[in-house]
């Protein structure tokens, strides 16, 4: 069931004072037997779960057994234990903060690279409060992302959802575990989903910047004892990883969309690093009136504004006024493309498919590493 509409059933039973279950209505056998004679199919409700409705606790006793806590093997400053009120910034402890177990051809453990380089020597409390060494076997400063593995078997991730999906409004819950007692939960709405900011602002550089404005937020708090964790949606699945840039109430909370994982994780886990292609050009959308003039389709590509000078783009047969409509096998518009070309191996010649005097046309570009 869309994630909206068990929202939307919650709020209906709880309004209603239904006391352990929201339900949606069925066929009996009987009314199915009927149903071929025209008689009016009576319903009876059918559990989706059990707990109280309009309540989050289903989600966090489901994904507990996934939430790590990250300890360092000696004491360390402004980890979350200087969170306390009253204790001052430069307090000791062996807590740094959340992680969460994922599957990548193997089970390993996401947190943020904050976290990851704040000792040189790591441990992960487990649900069960077993204690188990760590190793950082990949780090992304650009997406403050870390990957961790564990030497412990029959492990279980939690799975990881669709961030592309999400709409403003919708429910996040953020889970995290600071120091290994206990899963803490947060909730809030969807703020922003960071979508457009992130294909705007890599066109503007040419496809060659990022800020916190490409993450998504919500108001629901994250600071350094959840910082790592992971947010889901009301389905239970992991949405983003929750990344703090303060512990006042106020501030805003950013959320690292899962799909900017699922691009990097790979090649985390393979090289230990992320080289991101670059292209060099500058887009906007397809507009209606974009659509008309060069015999394309509102929305479908990436419309060229300007190709930068001594980039890849340069050097190939691309040219402003074209309107790039896949990326190798990928359908691309102005939000994606971004996107794909940063997961492009660097030197690579893809075929690209361009738009260009209302025929299609093929052009093989090679990216070249991301300017820093």
């Amino acid at each position: 069931m869309p994630r909206a509409a068990l929202a939307s059933l919650a709020a209906i039973a709880t309004i209603g004072g239904c006391g352990d279950c929201v339900v949606r209505e069925r066929a009996t056998p009987e009314a199915e037997r009927t149903a071929a004679h025209g008689t009016p199919l009576p319903t009876e409700p059918t559990r989706l779960y059990t707990g109280t409705p309009g309540s989050f606790v289903d989600i966090v006793a489901n994904a507990r057994h996934g939430v790590v806590a990250i300890r360092a093997a000696t004491p360390v400053k402004s980890g979350p234990a200087a969170m306390f009120p009253g204790a001052p910034e430069s307090t000791a402890d062996v807590a740094l903060g959340t992680g969460f177990l994922v599957e990548a051809r193997g089970v390993y453990v996401i947190t943020t690279d904050k976290i990851a380089s704040a000792a040189p020597e790591l441990k992960i409390v487990l649900d069960d409060t077993t204690e188990v060494p760590a190793k950082v076997i990949g780090r992304d400063v650009d997406l403050d992302l870390a990957l961790l593995s564990v030497d412990r078997p029959r492990l279980t991730p939690l799975a990881m959802g669709d961030s592309n999906g999400l709409k403003i409004g919708e429910w996040l819950v953020v889970l995290g575990n600071p120091f290994g007692e206990e899963v803490t939960a947060a909730t809030g709405i969807l703020s922003s989903t960071g979508r457009e900011a992130a294909g705007s602002l890599m066109q503007d550089r040419g496809m060659g910047y990022r800020t916190f404005r490409m993450f998504m937020q919500t108001d629901a708090r994250i600071h350094r004892g959840n910082s790592g964790g992971p947010v889901l949606d009301t389905a239970g699945q992991v949405v983003g990883v929750a990344v703090a840039t303060g512990d006042r109430p106020g501030e805003l909370s950013f959320v690292l969309p899962i799909n900017r994982v699922r691009e990097v994780i790979d090649a985390l886990r393979e090289h230990g690093q992320v080289a991101r292609g670059w292209l060099g050009v500058k887009v906007r959308p397809v507009t209606a009136d974009l659509a008309a003039a060069t015999g394309g389709t509102t929305g479908a590509g990436a419309y060229v504004t300007e190709i930068v000078g001594g980039s890849p783009a340069s050097r190939s047969a691309l040219r402003a006024g074209d309107v790039i409509l896949k990326w190798g096998e990928h359908a691309v518009d102005h939000r994606s493309l971004p996107w794909v070309v940063a997961g492009t191996p660097v030197g690579r010649a893809t075929n690209v498919v361009v738009l260009r005097n209302r025929v299609e046309t093929l052009i093989p570009v090679a990216t070249e590493k991301m300017p820093q």
